[in-house]
Order: structure tokens, then C-alpha cells, then sequence
């Protein structure tokens, strides 16, 4: 099993030292040698010529691009690989693009490049869209209502208004995925309207106040009406859709009998860590599919397994 996972590992130095440099951004944005990465509704734009590769932009071909006119553009400094800056860059007007070149969805680039194992461009091209679709989402002061201007490389939005002023930061929703376990049992459910054999570990947004373990507890009661005690921390996940962090918990149960909310669940089921073996070791089957690579469930369930 990979230490890694998908939308994690970002390859660049994200450099945050240097945002609120206005001179040295402009020298990066305005450089021939940076790299420019682009997104339609937030898809990024893909090289399909060779493989699956993002299709990096000069700045001249961005310019080409977008009209140069960076004032009615969302960007964002995405980070640097030694002095090569990367930025990301929405496009707003509809361009004639060559045909080695398309843009794709975030989440079919992930699960091509899973195919072959750990890749670190799903974690480049997420961190790209979730910068683009925040700022896209706050041109206007939620306090005020006047217009707000990006700043620190897009990381900060500044309402324009004297008397306002409010500084705006993008916004990361936590959600808790806990796989609940039982000995060597655990419980996965299947989502309303998921198709047949699609079972995952429960998960739900964490609501103001609460800890990781209070929302744990809160959500397994919620959705399949079971207590569970200790919670334990296994790994997190960015989840570009549009701006998660999926926080991957083991739960362990105090009570066992399922009593499902069926406005959230189709089923749940428990699952044995003998018949689960068989199913990863088969491929799975129309009763259960296995959880894609770029699922965190995927790799809690992985850990579960490797546990004695």
C-alpha cells in the first residue's frame, strides 16, 4: 500500500513568504519561463497527446488566451520548483484549443492517473481549482456587499471599500469519514441513490464547536443509529469538491445494530475482514465494489486489512 494519497503530496514549495511581494509576483506572472496551468468551470486543461499530462501555458499563451487582461481574471499563485513560479489561471471566454488539448474533469484525471499508482498532479491541479473557485465565489464583501480585490497571490480577498476594509480567506469544510469497526467487522453503507455493490465508510460535514470525535459520533448515530467510543486519527485528504478535507477516522463501536436514516443511506452492512480480503484480493464483484484509489475510504479500509 502507498503512504500516499490522492489530491495529497503537492510537488511545489507553496512559498508563502513571498505572496505579499507585489514586486516579485509581477515579475513571476510576467516571466516567460513561469508556467501557467488553465481551468474552464473549473476542469483543468489536459495535454492528451501522450498519456494524461497538464498542458502548462506561457504567460504569452495565457495573454493569447485570456485578452492580457489580468484586472477581470481569477488567478492564483500556486507555488515555485526552485525559480520557476506555477499559477492558475480561469478562463472566462470560450477558446478554440488544439486537439491534443481538452479540458477534463478533476475527478476522471485523478482516477486515470491512479491507475498507475501515487501521482502528485491530481494534489497540483486541486489545490489550482479550489484557489480559482473561492476566489470566483468571493468578488463581493459578504460584509459590506461592496467589491473585493484579490491579494497575496489570491490568497486573501480585500473588500475595496475604505470604511470596510474586511480581509477574506479561502474556506476548507472539514468532513469526517470514519470507518466504524467491531472487532474484526467493520460497517460501510451505500449512499442514497449510489448504484448496487457501491458501499463506502460513512462520513458527514463537522458542524461549528464540534471536535473530530464528537462529529464521529454524531454522524454514526445520525446515519445508521449506532453509539461508537474512541475515535482514532488515521490520515486526511484535500477533496477539491469544491473545497473539503476529508479527515479519515477508525471508530469503534459500542453499540451494533444498524438503524438506517434512509433520507442518507440506501443500506449498511457489516463486513468481515476474511470476506474483505477476498473481495480486494478478487477485484471485488456486482455485491461490493472496492472503493476507487482516490477515495480515502480506500485506503482505510487498506489499513484496517494490514491491522492483525
Amino acid at each position: 500500500m502507498s503512504e500516499n494519497i490522492i489530491f495529497a503530496g503537492f510537488s511545489l514549495d507553496p512559498a508563502d513568504h513571498l505572496r505579499s511581494d507585489d514586486t516579485w509576483l509581477f515579475e513571476k506572472i510576467t516571466d516567460p519561463d513561469s508556467r501557467f496551468l488553465l481551468y474552464a468551470d473549473g476542469r483543468p486543461l489536459m495535454d492528451i497527446s501522450d498519456g494524461l499530462q497538464a498542458a502548462y501555458k506561457t504567460v504569452d499563451e495565457t495573454n493569447a488566451l485570456t485578452g492580457g487582461n489580468w484586472g477581470q481574471t481569477d488567478w492564483a499563485f500556486i507555488g515555485t520548483d526552485g525559480d520557476i513560479a506555477t499559477f492558475a489561471v480561469a478562463l472566462i471566454r470560450k477558446t478554440d484549443l488544439p486537439d491534443h488539448e481538452k479540458f477534463i474533469d478533476l475527478r476522471s484525471v485523478a482516477l486515470q492517473a491512479s491507475k498507475a499508482g501515487f501521482s502528485p498532479l491530481p494534489s497540483l491541479l486541486g489545490r489550482g481549482k479550489m484557489l480559482l473557485e473561492w476566489n470566483g465565489r468571493r468578488h463581493y464583501c459578504s460584509c459590506c456587499g461592496r467589491k473585493t480585490k484579490a491579494d497575496r497571490g489570491g490568497y486573501v480577498r480585500k473588500c475595496i471599500n475604505d470604511s470596510c476594509a474586511k480581509e477574506h480567506f479561502p474556506r476548507t469544510d472539514p468532513v469526517v469519514i470514519m470507518l466504524v469497526t467491531d472487532g474484526d467487522k467493520c460497517l460501510l453503507g451505500r449512499g442514497k441513490g449510489w448504484p448496487e455493490g457501491n458501499y463506502s465508510a460513512l462520513a458527514g460535514f463537522m458542524e461549528p464547536g464540534e471536535t473530530i470525535e464528537e462529529a464521529t459520533r454524531r454522524e454514526v448515530m445520525e446515519e445508521a443509529g449506532m453509539k461508537v467510543g474512541n475515535v482514532t486519527y488515521i490520515r486526511s485528504q484535500p477533496w477539491p469538491f469544491p473545497s473539503s478535507l476529508m479527515i479519515g477516522v477508525f471508530a469503534e463501536a459500542i453499540t451494533t445494530e444498524i438503524t438506517l436514516d434512509e433520507d442518507e443511506l440506501e443500506d449498511a452492512i457489516w463486513i468481515d475482514k476474511v470476506k474483505l480480503r477476498s473481495l480486494f484480493d478478487s477485484g471485488g464483484d456486482a455485491s461490493f465494489k472496492i472503493p476507487p484509489k482516490i477515495a480515502i475510504a480506500r485506503y482505510l479500509l487498506e489499513e484496517w486489512l494490514q491491522q492483525v
